[in-house]
């Protein structure tokens, strides 16, 4: 039974337990290689210990090579299993082993440690790798690793004669989908400039919305705000104050949403920036930047509908608005 989870990362105090595991694995199971299976004490203490260790932050190695960071996982006293993070990829890794590799005891599998320790190896990998995406790979007759990869996200993209490729998302929005339903925690920005004030262009009709996006799971709204800003208009803006809090409902045309009845918790906040900022003129997703005037708001298609009216009165100072918007019936 699973007591008190613990990622560590390789250390010299766990060496005796880090040698007994090492020294055990297999020298080449289920895709990880293991080039110390049998290695004395001796030797892992004097010569293999360092070297792991330092592949964390390589020195005098060959372009190629990636640095590697190698962690353990526990449950109270007892080492578990191995979890290696590649810190960031090429191509051949891309289109190979990913960043991530990982063993558990063989006396221990089957009992939820593999989904437990990836689940932790995962909140490391995102402090780390530069990709939006964490790269897996799977053999294909090894059911256990798919399920443990697919219950933390993952989903096939790909595969070889011998492998599937798996992706699990850096980051995980505030939302979730059952039968038709959907729904997401969200923020937009308002970022006024020359009584102008800038939406994004919808690649799915003549119509704006807000700058912004969704929430991630850990992050607060002010955090999103700014770093959805800077994303989708290359232009670093601070949060002034939440302006709008709206809960809006909708059924959902196009794209992904399309035909779902959706529903959004969104937060709108006044941004702040310098005079001579110079904005992007499409997002990150390839939508237009367009900049509309305040006193032609009403004589756009801006959505939701009820922005129309309300944001000019929070843009000159008026006092922070709650809106519950539902669109389902209209």
């Amino acid at each position: 039974m699973m007591k008190n989870m613990e990622l560590r990362k390789i250390n010299k105090n766990d060496a005796k337990a880090q040698w007994e595991y090492t020294t055990s694995l297999p020298s080449d199971e289920n895709g990880l290689t293991n080039p110390y299976n049998g290695v004395s004490y001796d030797d892992y203490i004097n010569k293999v210990l360092p070297t792991l260790i330092s592949y964390e932050h390589p020195v005098n190695m060959p372009d190629w090579f990636v640095p590697e960071t190698y962690y353990y996982l526990w449950d109270e006293d007892r080492l578990i299993g191995e979890f290696r993070i590649r810190n960031h990829l090429t191509e051949a890794l891309k289109n190979g082993a990913g960043h991530i590799g990982y063993s558990i005891k063989k006396d221990e599998r089957g009992k939820g440690y593999g989904t437990e320790g990836l689940k932790l190896t995962l909140l490391e990998a995102r402090k780390i790798i530069p990709e939006d995406e964490i790269y897996l790979r799977v053999n294909k007759d090894n059911i256990a690793s798919q399920k443990v990869m697919q219950k933390n996200g993952g989903k096939i993209v790909g595969e070889d004669e011998e492998h599937f490729f798996v992706r699990i998302p850096k980051h995980f929005d505030c939302g979730m989908e059952k039968d038709n339903y959907w729904f997401r925690y969200r923020t937009g920005a308002i970022i006024v400039r020359d009584n102008k004030m800038l939406f994004v262009k919808s690649k799915f009709g003549d119509y704006y919305y807000m700058i912004g996006g969704g929430v991630h799971l850990g992050e607060d709204s002010k955090s999103c705000i700014e770093r959805e800003t800077f994303e989708e208009t290359g232009v670093k803006c601070t949060a002034r104050r939440i302006a709008i809090i709206c809960e809006n409902f909708f059924y959902g045309v196009d794209g992904a949403i399309d035909g779902k009845e959706c529903h959004e918790l969104e937060y709108y906040y006044l941004m702040d920036t310098s005079e001579d900022a110079l904005f992007e003129t499409l997002t990150d997703d390839g939508e237009k930047l367009e900049w509309v005037s305040l006193d032609e708001l009403s004589n756009n298609d801006i959505r939701p509908a009820f922005l129309k009216m309300k944001l000019k009165g929070v843009i000159e100072g008026g006092p922070l608005i709650h809106i519950i918007n539902d669109e389902r019936n209209k």
